[in-house]
């Protein structure tokens, strides 16, 4: 379960840079984003990828690095097919996303002991 919230945590991440680029959240929003909105998608995703590469190497050690690189190459190869491919479901799979962290996060910390 760690891993889906670590691949997860990576997903949103990239998502999150991806918005932050003028044509893309243009393409999902139809206008361009604010200063502050494109500083704060920029904010989380950096916090979200970091938390992705922390939960990484801390559950897999000496091959959390190599699950983390898997985990990034993954979610830029699903982020590019969505903007490319699939800009009408980006939101929806940007709620998705959303609710597989907390569903994931919830669970891992009920079952943590």
């Amino acid at each position: 379960m760690i891993d889906l919230l670590s691949f997860s945590l990576c997903l949103f991440a990239f998502n999150g840079f991806a918005l932050a680029k003028f044509n893309h959240f243009k393409d999902v929003f139809k206008k361009r984003p604010t200063e502050l909105q494109r500083k704060q998608f920029l904010a989380i995703a950096w916090i979200s990828i970091l938390l992705s590469l922390v939960l990484c190497v801390e559950t897999q050690s000496g091959y959390g690095a190599l699950l983390f690189c898997g985990l990034m190459s993954l979610s830029v190869l699903i982020i590019t097919i969505f903007y490319n491919l699939l800009t009408g479901f980006v939101k929806v799979f940007s709620v998705l996303n959303v609710v597989l962290i907390a569903v994931s996060g919830l669970f891992l910390a009920l079952n943590y002991h």
